[in-house]
């Protein structure tokens, strides 16, 4: 299942990207199954998550949050891979890497918000903010990088916000991040 957990002070939100494609038969008995599970779960709109985001983080003075996402696509093909994601005040960071290999981890988005941006000079709904490394992969720039190809200003800037992303008990951020 390819989906995103949002927590925050005693609440979990789940948002699934796939419901779409299952169809209303498949919706209902989807929606059924995790009432079996979670019978206090509530479905909320988008709205409504926005509203209690809003509320939780007045400003983005505390906003950390992280996604870990294992499998891609529709029914989970990709279902070798696992993204992470860590976003923050100061930048956002995508690691991939094959779940079976624990050292394989490469840099697939990397943002830094300290520095110019611009928006996009044509209309256009497919915008983002694209810093060193997008995910988008629409410029030669943004290959996936292996971990130790980022600039090591870049990495020790990650390690200091995520010590658990260092590789060694001295947060020297050479190597590859232990995932």
């Amino acid at each position: 299942m390819n989906s995103i957990t949002y927590r925050f002070q005693a609440q979990e939100l789940r948002t699934n990207v796939w419901e779409v494609v299952i169809g209303p038969e498949g919706l209902a008995e989807w929606l059924s199954a995790i009432r079996r599970r979670w019978p206090h779960a509530r479905c909320i709109t988008h709205g409504e998550f926005g509203l209690l985001w809003r509320e939780h983080f007045k400003d983005n003075s505390r906003l950390d949050y992280r996604f870990h996402e294992r499998g891609s696509g529709i029914g989970g093909s990709d279902a070798d891979k696992e993204i992470r994601w860590f976003m923050n005040q100061e930048f956002r960071l995508a690691l991939l890497r094959q779940t079976m290999n624990r050292g394989s981890a490469q840099v697939i988005d990397f943002t830094r918000y300290d520095l110019p941006a611009q928006e996009p000079r044509e209309l256009t709904r497919n915008w983002s903010l694209m810093g060193q490394i997008n995910q988008k992969q629409t410029r030669p720039q943004d290959r996936p990088l292996p971990w130790a190809e980022l600039p090591l200003e870049d990495r020790k800037r990650i390690v200091r916000r995520y010590p658990e992303l260092s590789t060694t008990r001295r947060s020297t951020p050479h190597a590859t991040p232990p995932l």
